[in-house]
């Protein structure tokens, strides 16, 4: 089981991915935080590090 998509190299060695179930995720943040709205695409990039400040998401 993994919770990613498969790599080219996996695919090559004939893995094949079916998906049983999906996760649901809630972001929860300070109630001081003024952000009310996030985008999925947002989300993913704070998780990956991309966007690190609060600051990013507000200009």
């Amino acid at each position: 089981m993994a919770s990613r998509e498969l790599e080219d190299s996996e695919i090559a060695q004939g893995v094949n991915s079916t998906v049983i179930a999906m996760d649901g995720i809630a972001v929860i943040v300070n109630k001081n935080n003024t952000i009310d709205n996030l985008t999925s695409e947002q989300v993913k990039s704070i998780f990956s590090g991309e966007i690190t400040t609060w600051k990013e998401l507000s200009d």
